[in-house]
């Protein structure tokens, strides 16, 4: 995942547009494949089946910074997680509310103030954006029935292993 996790830092820090788009597009290309991949294999609560993994963390760090804070501090407009992208929302809705400590060790505020007031280059008047409202949307019930079928399906797979 270096093509999303530092592909956005590369567009970000771009210091020419040629350069800003090149690693913008690859940032989307990225964001499809993940899209794609999740779409092909809707039982997976995670990335790569019913266990978390360090894909999964590592994922998450800068799939709950796209929408608040990378979206329009690196200029990464083609696109939001929440309105693009429908299985990775879903994946993100899962890990903030259903992944014991994951909730509580996200700070929101932090993550867009700490980002809106260190790049002076990039955000020269330190102001940090209000939004996305709110911060992660609610887990459904529609999402809870998802859950459960998906955890249902991975019991039935390690039965038959």
């Amino acid at each position: 995942m270096p093509n999303l996790n530092s592909g956005v830092y590369r567009a970000g820090f771009a210091e020419t547009q040629e350069s800003y788009e090149e690693n913008c597009r690859i940032v989307f290309a990225t964001l499809d494949r993940l899209e794609t991949r999740l779409s092909n294999q809707p039982r997976n609560i995670y990335m790569l089946g019913p266990r978390i993994t360090e894909i999964d963390l590592k994922l998450y760090t800068t799939l709950v910074r796209f929408d608040a804070i990378y979206q329009q501090h690196f200029k990464l407009m083609m696109g939001s997680i929440r309105h693009n992208y429908p299985h990775l929302h879903r994946w993100l809705k899962h890990m903030y509310w259903k992944v014991v400590g994951v909730k509580e060790s996200t700070d929101f505020k932090h993550i867009k103030e700490n980002y809106s007031k260190s790049h002076a280059d990039v955000n020269p008047k330190a102001i940090t954006p209000l939004g996305p409202d709110p911060d992660i949307e609610d887990w459904t019930e529609e999402d809870e029935q998802w859950r459960r079928e998906a955890e249902r399906d991975s019991e039935g797979l390690r039965g038959h292993m």
